[in-house]
């Protein structure tokens, strides 16, 4: 299954050749030198030839051709919506373990995409499982040299991958693996921990198969496997608790004393939650060897732990001007916050509520920040006494939108609580903004 995305121009960069050939927001590219590219990958190997000739369809119908001679490798400045200007590729899998079946009904439509397009993983990290690779899918890999790659595993059980992931074709993840290794591409991986499925041998199954191709297989992160309150009818999964999760993170801390002896990298990697399910505080800074699975949730907290103590430092005594507000946080990080903000409220004037916010809307065992809603947020503080200001952190919005996973804009949430919200970035954004 594709999902059609089409080549119109999304805006034009200042100052270019495009811009100079008055090509505009709307106008539709229909070819570049005879081919009309299927991705940017395409596109950017076909304009960074001297000669070009550019057929576009403007915005009011009419199709100009533009013959462009330029410097070798100058870009024509055209920006297009995605970077798959034909499609993306779909998923075609039905993991037992799907986040997206277990989201609520009626959310925006882009929510339910399940992309699985060897193309994003390449241009933007996206995780991909291969199950639905070509042959000259394999060849254009190899050939383009489209590394790294981020790939979905789970398991290297080839019965089992099949059984998870309900794929004919999942149990060819290794012979692929080694052969793009081979050819000189390298990856970084993932695990989607099920208690019950692929956890225990299966993982040491898994690790083995997967650091036997290091150093094409650059790391691997275990993340736990994420239930939400809607599961009707979907497979049977537990969640990981914290005896599974103290289980978990002894077995990942042997194998990263035996790879750090062997290959001098600990390989993989367990993420944030497993630390907090079980207790336990998150490794050192250089435990995570310049955080390559930063994007799966391994080494969020030390981050934010490691800008806390160069942060503090620079604390005043007292602020001229009393405040009194709120931050609003998923369940999961109060344990790591709460030390933050009680030395904060040290500072005279200053008072500090760390609000966590149960997840009612997507329910279950969804306890992150990223996955709060506004609707959360105005169910948590309804009867909570009100703040002159409340910080929310970005990740609960849409990257480059003010938009909640539920629909509502920070307008809207700001009118429903008829107060001052601000939303920050990190914990220098919100010192600043503090102080």
């Amino acid at each position: 299954m594709h999902m059609t995305r089409g080549n119109e121009v999304e805006r034009v960069e200042p100052g270019s050749i495009a811009e100079e050939l008055e090509i505009a927001t709307g106008d539709t590219i229909v070819a570049i030198n005879g081919e009309n590219p299927s991705d940017i990958l395409d596109w950017r190997l076909a304009e960074s030839s001297e000669d070009i000739l550019l057929v576009v369809q403007h915005a009011d119908g009419e199709l100009v051709e533009y013959e462009i001679e330029k410097d070798f490798d100058e870009p024509l400045g055209i920006v297009f919506a995605s970077p798959t200007l034909d499609d993306i590729r779909s998923c075609q899998n039905r993991c037992v373990f799907c986040f997206v079946d277990q989201m609520p009904p009626a959310m925006r439509s882009t929510l339910y995409i399940k992309d699985d397009d060897y193309r994003l993983s390449f241009l933007s990290g996206s995780y991909i499982t291969l199950t639905n690779l070509r042959e000259e899918d394999v060849a254009r890999i190899e050939k383009l040299h489209l590394s790294p790659l981020y790939v979905s595993v789970h398991t290297t059980d080839s019965q089992l991958r099949r059984r998870m992931m309900n794929h004919k074709r999942a149990g060819e993840v290794l012979l692929l693996l080694k052969r793009l290794t081979e050819a000189g591409i390298e990856f970084h991986t993932q695990v989607v921990l099920c208690p019950g499925l692929n956890d225990k041998e299966a993982l040491d199954q898994t690790i083995t198969d997967l650091y036997g191709l290091y150093p094409g297989i650059k790391s691997l992160a275990v993340v736990p496997v994420g239930l939400t309150g809607h599961r009707e009818k979907l497979y049977p999964l537990s969640p990981c608790d914290k005896s599974h999760a103290q289980e978990v993170l002894e077995q990942l801390t042997a194998w990263q004393k035996k790879c750090l002896q062997e290959s001098k990298t600990r390989f993989v990697f367990a993420a944030d939650e497993f630390y907090n399910m079980a207790d336990k505080e998150v490794p050192d800074h250089h435990w995570y060897e310049g955080y390559p699975q930063l994007e799966n949730g391994v080494g969020l907290l030390r981050l934010l732990l490691n800008d806390w103590e160069k942060l503090r430092q620079t604390l005043p005594e007292k602020i001229t001007a009393e405040k009194n507000v709120a931050v609003v946080t998923g369940s999961s990080a109060v344990r790591y916050l709460e030390p933050i903000m009680d030395q904060l409220n040290k500072i005279e004037g200053l008072n500090i509520r760390l609000i966590g916010l149960q997840n009612r809307f997507f329910g279950g065992h969804v306890t992150v920040t990223g996955l709060l809603t506004a609707s959360d947020i105005i169910a948590g503080l309804k009867d909570k006494e009100k703040a002159d200001r409340i910080y929310l952190p970005a990740v609960m919005l849409k990257e480059g939108k003010e938009l909640f996973l539920d629909g509502y804009t920070i307008n809207d949430l700001a009118q429903e609580l008829n107060t001052d919200l601000r939303v920050v970035n990190d914990l220098d954004n919100f010192l600043t903004d503090l102080l």
